[in-house]
């Protein structure tokens, strides 16, 4: 979790994030009322799952340790974590707009024990 706080330099474009054990190795990014239906993603093939406003991300589980999770904005770009998923999210959540680009990085491609969700502008 090297790069976890390496965000505090980032001042605004940091919205928040914190380190929690996921005992079902999920993390879900959604807005409050998502309504997007995740039941036929297969986590053991594909890591990430979007819909039009959630996103399902396979972390690491409870039993291995704790996850570091933070969610910046555009242009903030993690040093040493793979790009896992890059898309559009509708979010009704305290973020700028509520459609945003949304790329997510994790330290690795299974069962990330970093992830760091960037939000941004769609073009």
């Amino acid at each position: 979790m090297a790069g976890f706080s390496d965000f505090d330099s980032h001042g605004d474009l940091y919205y928040g994030g914190g380190a929690a054990r996921f005992s079902f190795g999920l993390l879900v990014v959604s807005s409050p009322d998502s309504v997007d239906d995740h039941a036929g993603w297969d986590p053991a093939r594909e890591n990430v799952h979007a819909g039009k406003d959630s996103l399902h991300v396979s972390v690491r589980q409870s039993a291995s340790g704790p996850v570091a999770v933070a969610c910046v904005e555009e242009p903030a770009i993690p040093q040493g974590l793979e790009l896992l998923h890059r898309g559009v999210i509708r979010l009704e959540l305290p973020v700028e707009r509520d459609l945003n680009t949304v790329s997510v990085y994790g330290d690795d491609p299974a069962e990330p024990a970093e992830v760091v969700v960037v939000l941004g502008v769609k073009k």
